[in-house]
């Protein structure tokens, strides 16, 4: 059995030691590498690798926002980190394996004698992994920015940017200061994630952000309109006036 490898850092000299310690080892082949968390969505969905090693601390996009981000079933992880106490103490509690930089020659073939065995078994840590995400996801608090794929594009939408969302069936359309963009997934899953310090919900299929909120003007038969920084109007829906209006009070 050959499991095929991807590594993703954005260190190259920690790829490079990934690269020299798997090497003449005839049981993984590297399929390839990825410096930052896009590109290392963008691989892993197109190559499809058994094994990823994965850095936690990368720009762009975190290892773990990496493996939120991916659609379909993920490979298994061998997660790779500078000495970080929450990171440990999450992937022991949740049976997952993890390298500390610099590598350990000894330690890292313990790691890759585990993941051969666990595949062998047909042992993926598909929940193990979507336990630490949620639990990571906790600890970091409302969602401070969203991967939008676009075709073949991926880029991200930092949650400060959007003005205003509206549901459009099982997706949200995110109005930006000069465009808008569609995300896959549903409103209410999104209202769940964001600040609702920030994002208030006005209508069934609007959510709104405050910091661009310029007005709130009378309109007819006793309702209001949500008048934007861009002069954009959004009626409030008369079902969420109370919530909106107790955040001034």
């Amino acid at each position: 059995m050959t499991l095929q490898v991807l590594i993703v850092d954005d260190e190259p000299p920690a790829r490079q030691k990934i690269r020299a310690l798997l090497q003449g080892d005839t049981r993984f082949r590297i399929a390839g590498e990825a410096g930052d968390g896009l590109e290392a969505v963008h691989r892993i969905e197109t190559e499809q690798p058994d094994l990823i090693f994965l850095d936690i601390q990368m720009p762009g996009l975190s290892g773990f926002e990496v493996l939120e981000a991916l659609e379909g079933a993920r490979p298994q992880v061998i997660f790779t980190t500078a000495y970080d106490e929450y990171a440990v103490r999450a992937f022991e509690v949740r049976a997952l394996d993890y390298l500390l930089k610099p590598f350990d020659p000894d330690r890292f073939r313990q790691a890759l004698d585990r993941a051969l065995e666990d595949r062998r078994r047909r042992e993926l840590p598909d929940a193990r992994v979507d336990g630490l995400v949620g639990d990571w996801r906790a600890q970091q608090g409302p969602l401070q920015r969203i991967l939008i794929r676009d075709r073949e594009r991926m880029r991200i939408v930092r949650t400060d940017e959007i003005e205003w969302i509206e549901a459009e069936e099982k997706y949200v359309r995110l109005h930006l200061p000069r465009e808008t963009v569609l995300h896959r997934e549903t409103m209410n899953n999104l209202e769940r994630r964001l600040d609702a310090r920030k994002f208030v919900r006005v209508h069934r299929g609007r959510i709104v952000n405050l910091n661009f909120v310029k007005e709130l003007a009378p309109w007819t038969h006793g309702d209001y309109v949500l008048i934007l920084a861009n002069g954009h109007r959004l009626p409030l829906g008369r079902a969420y006036r109370r919530r909106f209006l107790e955040l001034f009070t």
